[in-house]
C-alpha cells in the first residue's frame, strides 16, 4: 500500500495540509461554479456509472441511475457545506448511489420524484459502515488514475520515466537510475517532484483519498 503524504518515511514527507484548500468540492459554491460543474462531472460520471455497471445494471439502467445521481448532488449544491470533519465526501456520494440502485432494482420510485433524502446532511450514514468497501475502493483507484492523467502533461519524460518506474512499478531506485542513466539523487528527486504534485491533484479533487494501492 502506497501512502502519498509518507514519500520521506517520517509520516511527514509533504507537511501538514492547510486548514482551508481551494478544492473541486469549494469551487462548487464559487462564481466560476459551472467550470466546476463541468470538472465535477467529467469526474464522477464515469466513476458511478462503472460502479452501477458492477452492480448489475444494464447500460441503461446505468445511465439513468448515474444521472439521478448527479441530479441529486446538483440539487444539494445549493445549500451545502462540506466539512470534512462530519463525515466524507466519498461516503455521503457513495450512500446516494446505493440508495438509487437500490431504488431502481425495487421500482419504488413515484413518477416524476427524485431519491435524495437527506442530501444536505454529509453525516447522513456516512461513519456507520453501510457504505459499500467495493465502492471505496472503486472511487481510490478512480481518483488516483484521474489525478495521475491530469498531472501527466506538466513532467517532461525522463521525470515522469523516473515515477513510473520507481512508484507505478515498484522498480528499486538505483536499478532505476542505471535504467534511465540517470544518478540516484536525480531519480529521487524526480519522484518526490511529482509525488508532490501528485498528492496536490488528489486533494484538489477530493480529500477523501490520501491511500493507494500501487497498480499491479
Amino acid at each position: 500500500m502506497a501512502d502519498l503524504s509518507n514519500e520521506n518515511g517520517n509520516g511527514g514527507g509533504f507537511g501538514e495540509p492547510p486548514l482551508t484548500r481551494i478544492t473541486l468540492l469549494v469551487r462548487l459554491r464559487s462564481p466560476s461554479y459551472a467550470e466546476a460543474w463541468r470538472t465535477f462531472v467529467d469526474l464522477y460520471l464515469p466513476l458511478v456509472f462503472r460502479y452501477c455497471r458492477k452492480r448489475g445494471l444494464q447500460d441503461a439502467d446505468a445511465r439513468d441511475v448515474t444521472q439521478q445521481v448527479l441530479a441529486n448532488v446538483h440539487r444539494a449544491i445549493e445549500t451545502f457545506e462540506y466539512d470534512p470533519l462530519k463525515g466524507k465526501f466519498r461516503n455521503w456520494l457513495g450512500t446516494i448511489t446505493q440508495r438509487e440502485i437500490t431504488r431502481h432494482q425495487h421500482r419504488d420510485r413515484k413518477p416524476g420524484k427524485g431519491g435524495g433524502d437527506g442530501l444536505g446532511d454529509w453525516a447522513v450514514e456516512q461513519e456507520s459502515g453501510q457504505v459499500d468497501a467495493a465502492w471505496q475502493e472503486e472511487f481510490n483507484a478512480h481518483i488516483f488514475a484521474a489525478a495521475l492523467a491530469r498531472v501527466r502533461t506538466e513532467f517532461d519524460e525522463p521525470t515522469w520515466n523516473a515515477f513510473d518506474a520507481t512508484w507505478l512499478r515498484d522498480v528499486k531506485p538505483r536499478q532505476a537510475a542505471k535504467d534511465l542513466g540517470k544518478p540516484p539523487a536525480w531519480i529521487y528527486k524526480a519522484r518526490f517532484r511529482v509525488l508532490h504534485r501528485l498528492r496536490s491533484e488528489i486533494e484538489f479533487l477530493t480529500n477523501d483519498a490520501a491511500v493507494f494501492h500501487r497498480p499491479s
